[in-house]
């Protein structure tokens, strides 16, 4: 990876370390990018992806779908870490033209979140683009999905918060481990 680089272009490398067939990738929205979704799709595998404000067009295209026509499809509720969150999921089967390669199901979820120390009420709401069509995934398959990275997401957070990594100017001259990330050492 280059000296001054950044997650996007360390994708493809990682990707290809894995036998992607019939694997769903879940990425952050920095990994959102069509070349990324393409090298997946042409691998076997399958993606879900966060869209948010580096895919401003898409984004606008998303919002835009007939959600309020479309059904309630999964609702999950838990509680924890002093709040209670209720998210709503709903799916909408797209055709060509949205403007991101293989999608085939564009997801909208509405978050709510009530903090139960203060009483706070925040809400969000998220999309996503998967290639994973109707068949291969129903609504709860989606939403575990979504749920499962971002209990990731969540550890990286807590990762930072807790010790400052993102924050850390600490550099060294190699990096402890090989790159790519698949490349095994032949040393005792």
């Amino acid at each position: 990876m280059a000296a001054r680089s950044n997650e996007i272009p360390a994708m493809a490398p990682l990707l290809a370390c894995f036998d992607l067939r019939g694997l769903v990738v879940t990425a952050d929205a920095m990994h959102t990018q069509r070349k990324t979704a393409k090298k997946i799709v042409a691998a076997g595998g399958h993606y879900l992806l966060v869209v948010k404000g580096n895919q401003k067009k898409l984004r606008r295209q998303l919002r835009r779908l007939p959600w309020r026509q479309m059904p309630l499809l999964d609702r999950t509720r838990t509680a924890g870490h002093g709040r209670r969150e209720v998210r709503r999921l709903k799916v909408c089967t797209v055709e060509a033209g949205l403007l991101f390669p293989h999608s085939v199901q564009a997801i909208e979820i509405n978050q709510r979140r009530v903090s139960t120390k203060t009483g706070k009420v925040q809400a969000k709401t998220v999309y996503a683009v998967t290639s994973l069509t109707p068949g291969h995934a129903d609504p709860a398959r989606l939403a575990a999905l979504v749920q499962g990275h971002w209990s990731v997401e969540a550890l990286h957070h807590v990762r930072d918060v807790t010790f400052a990594e993102d924050a850390s100017r600490v550099r060294t001259g190699s990096a402890p481990a090989p790159w790519p990330p698949c490349a095994t050492s032949t040393s005792d």
